[in-house]
């Protein structure tokens, strides 16, 4: 099984200052020494064995700070030889179609090819979409329309397109990209079944995030592979992103705790699940009104520090955190892929506030003795991930 490594900045000890307006004075770490820190845990990768580095799409708060994955790739495509990279994910909706695949093609040639998993979504934050000016409602129909165009884009020496957000006179994409299957390598992160059902039915692969139950993502699966054989394509294996902690011993794997509660903190104010007026009444939101106003009183405690005994944020759910002895990520590993029968994997070794020291010693010890037996291990298409008449 492939097993990459998964890149994010977050100065996430600044939403104090931040959630208070206060902005009369700098952060107490300033952004730079964050985006420093991930650049350098990305130099491991390819030393270390990994297959290779994955990048979000994030800007404007002090969550994820990587606001084009791609340029961060292509810095990485100039520093390695051998490895592949991937996106979790570009937000479609927040490019021109014609500058994405513009920039897809040209990692592609920069990488010579590496460029493997394009890996794609809609969006979410409030924030970002407000910043680039992006109505959210939106989102969906640009997102399907960027889909096509990429399409068009990969497939046609000379394409056009006329679509209700976007209208592209007779183009080409130049440079033109050296691989010619960029169109078969496209990826979606869905986390409503309206959207999961859209892109199935399209022949997109999943792509999960860690923030539902590896059980959960595992009956997604079987959704989209039903969906598939309705339309005649064959099941398919998604790939999983999945968060990583692995020491010596047990003990110290409770270090995590307060890094991933902070983590939690994070994705629920950046994301702005702990206010459903975020999302009532915006279309192709609506799952997460009512869904996610659940977090505003533990959000509320969180931020005061209060959050106490099992309590614990809405987020990143345990299922997908790898956090122990190196024996101990190995067997939750290789139970969340008969769970979820994932083909591949991307292990984010640096959350919330864990200090650098802390991920690289985990990164390495998890490179050692963890990372040779994943390699080594089969990630099949299990039986209860497949389409609903063969799985009888």
């Amino acid at each position: 099984m492939k097993v990459n490594l998964g890149l994010a900045s977050h100065n996430s000890l600044d939403w104090d200052r931040v959630l208070a307006g206060d902005f009369t004075h700098p952060p107490a770490e300033p952004d730079w020494r964050f985006v420093e820190s991930t650049l350098a845990i990305g130099d491991m990768a390819e030393p270390l064995g990994f297959d290779g580095i994955w990048t979000p799409d994030h800007c404007g708060t002090p969550y994820g700070m990587s606001p084009n994955p791609i340029q961060m790739l292509s810095y990485f495509a100039g520093r390695t030889e051998r490895i592949s990279f991937g996106t979790f994910v570009v937000v479609a909706p927040w490019w021109h179609p014609i500058r994405l695949a513009h920039q897809i093609a040209y990692l592609d040639i920069l990488s010579n090819g590496r460029y493997t998993t394009i890996g794609l979504g809609r969006g979410v934050a409030k924030s970002e979409f407000e910043a680039l000016g992006i109505p959210r409602e939106q989102s969906r129909q640009r997102f399907n329309e960027t889909l096509e165009i990429l399409e068009l884009a990969f497939t046609q020496e000379r394409f056009s397109y006329e679509g209700e957000i976007f209208r592209i006179p007779e183009t080409s994409i130049r440079p033109a990209p050296k691989s010619r299957d960029l169109h078969k390598r496209f990826f979606g992160s869905s986390a409503t079944p309206e959207s999961l059902e859209i892109l199935s039915r399209r022949g997109m692969v999943p792509l999960f995030v860690g923030n539902k139950p590896i059980e959960a993502a595992g009956l997604e699966v079987k959704k989209v592979n039903t969906f598939r054989a309705e339309e005649g394509l064959p099941p398919c294996q998604p790939k999983n992103v999945l968060f990583m902690y692995c020491v010596p011993d047990e003990a110290q794997a409770q270090c995590s705790n307060e890094w991933i509660a902070r983590a939690n903190m994070d994705v629920n104010i950046h994301y702005g699940f702990a206010d459903a007026s975020n999302f009532k009444g915006v279309k192709g939101y609506e799952a997460y009104a009512e869904r996610e106003a659940s977090a505003t009183a533990l959000l509320a405690e969180a931020v005061s520090g209060k959050v106490e005994g099992e309590k614990k944020l809405p987020g990143y759910h345990a299922s997908n955190l790898m956090i122990g002895t190196p024996q101990t990520v190995y067997e939750k590993i290789r139970a969340a892929q008969k769970a979820c029968s994932f083909q591949e994997i991307t292990i984010v070794p640096h959350f919330g506030h864990m200090p650098h020291d802390e991920a690289v010693n985990s990164i390495r010890l998890f490179a050692e003795e963890v990372l040779p037996e994943l390699h080594k291990m089969e990630a099949p298409l299990h039986r209860a991930a497949m389409p609903e008449a063969a799985a009888v």
